[in-house]
C-alpha cells in the first residue's frame, strides 16, 4: 500500500459569525496554517492513530459495527472513531497507522504553546477525509460529506463553514439552506490589508454556543432581533465585496463588531472580551478596523486597513501591549491529498 499524505488549511471568520447558524451568509478566509493527516500500512490487524502535537497515540478497530478502541480513547482522538466509523460501510480500509499533525495551529506564548482558534480540528477532519477516500480509492470526498461527517463528530451541531474553509480554500461565501450548503468563491476588495491577532487567552467555542443557546430559550424574541441586525450587516458586507468597496466593507466589519458585543451582552456571554476591547482600542487609535474572530471571547482577532502604514502602527503598538501579531496568509488551496509510493 502506498502512503497518503493529506493536508488542508484552518481559516478565519471575517463576517456572520453565530448569524450563520441560522441561514445567515457568512464570510470566511482559509489561512497558510494546514493540518496534515498521514496514512501509512499498519504493523498489525490494528488502526493505529498518532498526534505528534499532543503527544498521545492509541489503537482502534475497525469491524462490521465500525470503529472501536482498543483502551481508551485520548479526549485529543476521541474524535477519530466517529469519522471512522461514518466513513467505514462499504469502503474497503486496510489497517492503517494514521499521523494527525496539528502543530501549524499553535502559536508560543508566555513561555507555553497556545491553540490558535483557526479551526483545527475541522482541517483535521477534512485531511483525514480525503487521506481515507485516497487510500479506498474512491474519488474525493464532496464539501456535503465533509460537513455531514464533521456535524456527526460534534453530535449535530455546527454550522461547516470552518470545514468549507479547509475543503474549498481562499474566501469564500457560505450559507446554510435547510440541510444543503452553499459555498461561493469571493474577494476582498482591492488595497485591503489584513493581519491577525492572538488576545493571550484561549475560549471555548462550545461554550459559548451553550451560553447563547440559554439565552435563545430564555427570551427568543430578543435572541431573534439580535439575529437580524447580524443577518443583515453580514449580508451588507458580502454585497461590499461584490462592489470591490473597500470603505463600505471596513464599515460593515466595524458595525459587525459593535452588534457582536452587544450580542455577548445581552446573551450573557463574554464575546468582546477584555482583550478584545483592548485590541480594537489600539486599532481605532491607528485607523484600523478590528474585530474578534469566531465565538469570541477571547483566541484571535483581524484587523483591516487600507494603507500599509497603519497596519504597521498597529502590530507595533499591539506587540507593546503584549497581543501577538501573527503571520498569516490567505491560503487558496484546500484539500490536497498526495500519494508517495
Amino acid at each position: 500500500m502506498t502512503s497518503i499524505v493529506a493536508s488542508a488549511p484552518g481559516k478565519l471568520v471575517l463576517l456572520g459569525e453565530y448569524a450563520v447558524l441560522e441561514g445567515a451568509p457568512a464570510l470566511a478566509l482559509a489561512v497558510d496554517r494546514r493540518a496534515r493527516a498521514t496514512l501509512a500500512p499498519a504493523t498489525d490487524d490494528a488502526w493505529e492513530i498518532v498526534s505528534p502535537t499532543f503527544g498521545v497515540e492509541a489503537r482502534l478497530r475497525m469491524d462490521g459495527a465500525g470503529a472501536a478502541w482498543s483502551d481508551a480513547a485520548p479526549d485529543a482522538l476521541a474524535w477519530v472513531a466517529t469519522l471512522l466509523g461514518q466513513f467505514h460501510p462499504g469502503a474497503h480500509l486496510p489497517p492503517c497507522r494514521v499521523e494527525l499533525d496539528s502543530d501549524a495551529f499553535h502559536v508560543e506564548h508566555a513561555g507555553k504553546p497556545a491553540k490558535l482558534g483557526l479551526g483545527s480540528s475541522a482541517a483535521l477532519a477534512v485531511a483525514l477525509l480525503g487521506a481515507l477516500h485516497a487510500i479506498a480509492q474512491k474519488p474525493a470526498p464532496t464539501l456535503d460529506e465533509c460537513v455531514r461527517t464533521h456535524r456527526a463528530i460534534q453530535h449535530g451541531h455546527g454550522s461547516g463553514i470552518d470545514i468549507a474553509a479547509s475543503f474549498s480554500g481562499g474566501l469564500l461565501r457560505y450559507q446554510l439552506d435547510g440541510n444543503a450548503t452553499r459555498s461561493v468563491p469571493a474577494r476582498l476588495p482591492e488595497g485591503l490589508r489584513w493581519r491577525c491577532v492572538y488576545s493571550g487567552r484561549p475560549a471555548s467555542t462550545r461554550a459559548m454556543l451553550a451560553t447563547v443557546a440559554g439565552w435563545r430559550e430564555r427570551d427568543p424574541a430578543a435572541f431573534a432581533h439580535c439575529m437580524h441586525e447580524l443577518a443583515t450587516i453580514s449580508s451588507r458586507g458580502i454585497d461590499a465585496l461584490a462592489a470591490n468597496d473597500a470603505a463600505a466593507f471596513l464599515s460593515c466589519l466595524h458595525d459587525y463588531a459593535t452588534s457582536l458585543a452587544r450580542f455577548g451582552e445581552a446573551a450573557g456571554a463574554d464575546i468582546a472580551s477584555r482583550e478584545h476591547r483592548a485590541i480594537a482600542a489600539i486599532a481605532a487609535d491607528c485607523g484600523c478596523v478590528y474585530k474578534s474572530c469566531g465565538a469570541g471571547g477571547g483566541d484571535i482577532g483581524v484587523t483591516f486597513a487600507v494603507e500599509d502604514t497603519r497596519l504597521r502602527d498597529f502590530s507595533a503598538r499591539a506587540l507593546r501591549a503584549g497581543f501577538p501579531v501573527i503571520g498569516l496568509e490567505a491560503d487558496p488551496t484546500g484539500l490536497e491529498v498526495v500519494s508517495n509510493v
